[in-house]
């Protein structure tokens, strides 16, 4: 989150994605995106990158528009970096790559959220979240209907929230089973590959 700007920036296009794959550049967008404006020389000590070769990657967040400069201060200090909403949602289609990276960065923070052992004293931080699995069938007109109403919901909370509560972390993933492709379908596949091969060594 980030603070109060707005709506959610949308990734909706595959070259996005590709940009963002790059450590440095998740790393300092996800750090943005929690709050915290950084100059070059500041997400260049996050990432260990030099200050010219960080600012080289945040101008290009920026012509994504992923991020901004903060307001001009009077001070005449180097302008730091903002996010340009209060979220990122991610649309785009992402190829095997892109798809495999952005996974391990889920998990990265799915890991620090979950992976903190419990707290001695369960009322200084609950631990460690919520879990729920639900498995159905839905097509895929149905299943954007329910995300769209579930993202309604997480907007709603998101727009009020309370200022003193401690953060907490939503994890929204969905996704169709690899092993409920139907065997019709598999067998398909199979009988067209093996006749494509019989005919390519023929």
């Amino acid at each position: 989150m980030a603070g109060d700007k707005g709506e959610p920036v949308e990734i909706d296009d595959l070259a996005q994605m590709r940009a963002l794959v790059h450590p440095a550049r998740w790393t300092v967008l996800m750090a943005l995106y929690d709050g915290e404006p950084l100059t070059a020389t500041q997400a260049g000590a996050l990432t260990g990158l030099t200050p010219s070769a960080m600012s080289y990657h945040l101008k290009q967040l920026a012509k994504m528009g992923l991020i901004e400069r903060a307001p001009k201060s009077d001070d005449g200090r180097e302008r730091p970096w903002i996010a340009r909403g209060s979220g990122l949602r991610m649309s785009a289609q992402p190829d095997e790559f892109v798809g495999g990276v952005m996974m391990r960065h889920l998990m990265s923070a799915l890991t620090k959220v979950i992976g903190a052992p419990p707290p001695k004293d369960p009322a200084e931080r609950p631990w460690p979240a919520g879990y729920s699995q639900t498995r159905m069938r839905l097509s895929k007109e149905r299943r954007k209907e329910m995300l769209a109403r579930l993202q309604e919901i997480v907007d709603e909370y998101d727009k009020d929230e309370d200022a003193d509560a401690p953060e907490v972390d939503f994890f929204l993933i969905h996704g169709v089973r690899v092993d409920a492709v139907p065997e019709a379908a598999a067998d398909a596949d199979v009988e067209a590959s093996d006749e494509d091969h019989a005919r390519r060594t023929a």
